[in-house]
């Protein structure tokens, strides 16, 4: 039986109806926050349907007067609730950039997302509006996804003028927005900021300050244009090894990405400056580091200097084996396919390290007819079946063996002709009748007609005996190829 008059079960009760409340209390929170969520998703569905079509006039450039003045009516929040899909997308197509620049600059989106970077306080009201049109009240500081998303979206429209309160963001106690900021300098990209993010960088490899990372600070000055690399000038004279390593590792980055753009890249004196073209092929090209040499070779590779094809020869002789791959694969570009750098690549051919003879490999083949005429003719006289059989494996892996056996068939002869009688005999008679089975018919028919008769009297230099009835069943035993193939 429950007393009611004990002090224990007064306290439980009281408890229990504490527990009850405090309960209730979380349904009712949870409730209205629920129904604030979905009138928050009704009013943007609703906001973007109605201005939809407006805002894609706006960006295909056929809006009108009416739908500028439609959307200037409506308030700061809602504008950043409309333009926020746009923002989220990875990536705005370019012809929409500059008419969604104009468009947020004429809204006052940008002058908002500015005063909110440099105040630290979220505005309410509309920039630039007539006195007593709106009342502007002092705010909290803006919270982070509000500071993040406006850094977000500067860069998104790639805002020159922002950079300043970008840079001053790198400052900000915490890294999500350190890092959104850094991807927003990268965006724009502006030339006048790239000391400064470099400043940074200086910074933190000599610990005097922690962020942002170094990752960060590299993965965004690679994203600069090659005419902003003058300013590496200091940080590839710098005593410091690790500083030189990532200035030159952000220049091969950026030639790289021109030369991807620009199959035939030559680095002009305007795109590069001469004192950056001096240091890498006296001072740099001799760097204590492997790595800053191995950087370097991949940048003088693009050089137009008459000095980069000595420099180059010498780094195939780096000792070094990294420095000689990487110098090995900087050359497999047409323009290198000079007799002094012809002769180091076919050195490489017998390098102690097996990747560089890959490379060297590759070069070769890349280099067109003279360097595959410099392969072949290493591999007819060559004695190390290591390097023979990774010349066999990349002729077949990129589609030269076909294009050997189609034109022996023709009859051509010289060192091609050589190289499929070696190839069908010793090296790859498998791989071979592989190619054989792809081919034409009359193609492998021709082939056939001219390499039976030479395997024929290799057969009988062996054997020291002539071949009698029986000679096409032995043929076709020693070249591996199926029946089909050798009847």
């Amino acid at each position: 039986m429950v007393h009611l008059t004990d002090s224990g079960t007064q306290w439980a009760l009281a408890l229990l109806l504490c527990v009850l409340m405090g309960t209730c209390l979380l349904i009712v929170v949870a409730m209205f926050r629920r129904w604030q969520h979905i009138r928050s998703l009704y009013y943007r569905h609703s906001l973007h349907s109605q201005y939809r079509s407006i805002l894609a006039e706006v960006l295909s450039g056929t809006a009108s007067a009416h739908g500028i003045q439609v959307l200037r009516e409506l308030p700061l929040p809602a504008l950043e609730l409309l333009f926020d899909p746009l923002f989220s997308r990875r990536r705005v197509p370019e012809g929409h950039l500059a008419p969604l620049r104009a468009l947020c600059a004429e809204l006052g989106l940008i002058e908002l997302w500015q005063q909110c970077l440099a105040k630290g306080e979220e505005m309410r009201t509309r920039p630039g509006s007539p006195p007593g049109a709106s009342t502007r009240l002092p705010q909290p500081p803006p919270r982070l996804l509000l500071r993040a998303k406006g850094i977000r979206n500067l860069g998104i429209l790639r805002h020159e003028p922002s950079w300043p309160l970008l840079v001053r963001t790198l400052d900000d106690p915490h890294p999500d927005i350190q890092s959104v900021a850094l991807r927003a300098l990268a965006a724009i990209h502006a030339p006048e900021s790239f000391p400064v993010v470099l400043g940074r960088l200086h910074a933190v490899v000599l610990e005097r300050c922690a962020s942002p990372s170094l990752q960060a600070l590299e993965a965004a000055l690679v994203c600069f244009d090659l005419t902003s690399s003058a300013a590496l000038l200091p940080s590839l004279r710098h005593p410091h090894r690790q500083i030189r390593l990532i200035a030159t590792d952000i220049l091969r980055v950026m030639v790289g990405r021109n030369a991807s753009r620009e199959p035939d890249l030559l680095l002009r004196p305007e795109v590069i400056s001469g004192e950056i073209t001096e240091l890498l092929v006296t001072t740099l090209c001799r760097d204590t580091s492997a790595e800053v040499r191995g950087h370097v070779a991949e940048v003088i590779a693009f050089l137009r200097d008459p000095r980069a094809t000595t420099v180059l020869y010498e780094l195939l002789f780096d000792p070094q084996w990294p420095v000689r791959l990487r110098t090995v694969r900087a050359l497999a570009r047409s323009h290198h396919s000079t007799d002094l750098l012809l002769l180091g690549i076919c050195d490489r051919l017998r390098d102690s390290h097996g990747h560089v003879r890959e490379a060297a490999i590759q070069t070769l083949i890349s280099l067109g007819e003279r360097g595959r005429q410099q392969l072949y003719e290493h591999f007819l006289t060559s004695s190390d079946p290591l390097t023979r059989q990774q010349i066999v494996e990349a002729v077949e892996r990129t589609g030269l063996l076909a294009s050997l056996v189609e034109d022996y068939g023709k009859g051509t002869g010289g060192l091609e002709a050589l190289m499929v009688e070696q190839l069908a005999s010793e090296a790859a008679p498998l791989g071979l009748s592989g190619v054989l089975r792809m081919l034409n018919p009359p193609v492998r028919q021709r082939f056939q007609e001219r390499f039976l008769p030479y395997a024929h009297l290799k057969m009988q230099i062996q054997e020291e005996k002539p071949l009698e009835g029986g000679s096409a069943t032995d043929l076709q035993q020693i070249l591996e190829f199926p029946p089909v193939l050798a009847a």
